[in-house]
């Protein structure tokens, strides 16, 4: 008989969830190249070293682009912040117009961000770049020690539909559905960010990124 209504509830759970089907993994950092990147505003502040993405700061934000768009998709990677006083972030689903949801011409990068700082901290909770708001509800913006400073960190982030949720090193720190951030950025282009640093001598912090991958998600409509 429970064998029974674990089956039930098995079933029940199936019928209430949009199939999904993800498909195969696409390295889009392989550590040998750029190709399928391209940088903002033509600026010079990411390059290939040694096998990895190395962002360093300038006085003006700056991020590396990819060629593609994605809607629905699991994304990991690998970061590290060498310094703790220089905040980074991945731009997921974001817009590359040259306006922004509130008309201001000078957003170029605008869209949700996974926030990347240094620990205790708000990392892995969602920041709409551009846009100068938090897509976390506000009673939800806990500080985390999950991210560990100086060191490699994995960043998993799930975004399907309207919900979008985000692991750092396996600890989960953001499960959103925010209808309103979707209709605006239903998809749109991954980015690297490296925040830009005031009175910073040029390439004067650092951020590294490796073995990013993603792979799309099919959801039955």
């Amino acid at each position: 008989m429970i064998r029974n209504m674990i089956l039930a509830v098995v079933i029940a759970t199936v019928i209430a969830t949009p199939p999904a089907v993800a498909e195969d993994w696409q390295v889009l950092f392989d550590g040998t190249s750029l190709q399928g990147w391209q940088p903002s505003n033509d600026n010079m502040q990411f390059e290939l070293v040694d096998g990895v993405i190395l962002g360093s700061s300038s006085a003006q934000t700056h991020f590396l682009v990819t060629s593609s768009k994605y809607g629905d998709f699991e994304l990991e990677l690998e970061v590290k912040l060498h310094d703790t006083d220089l905040n980074s972030g991945v731009q997921i689903r974001t817009s590359t117009s040259r306006t922004n949801e509130k008309g201001d011409s000078r957003a170029v990068i605008h869209g949700p961000q996974v926030d990347l700082g240094k620990s205790p901290g708000r990392s892995g909770q969602l920041f709409s770049q551009g846009n100068g708001a938090w897509i976390t509800p506000k009673d939800k913006l806990a500080s985390s020690s999950a991210m560990k400073n100086g060191e490699w960190n994995t960043l998993r982030v799930l975004a399907v539909g309207p919900r979008i949720q985000t692991w750092v090193n396996g600890q989960q720190i953001a499960d959103v559905t925010d209808e309103e951030a979707y209709a605006k950025y239903p998809s749109g282009v991954i980015a690297l960010q490296v925040h830009g640093v005031k009175n910073s001598p040029e390439k004067g912090r650092h951020v590294s990124f490796r073995s990013i991958r993603i792979r799309k998600i099919e959801t039955a409509k």
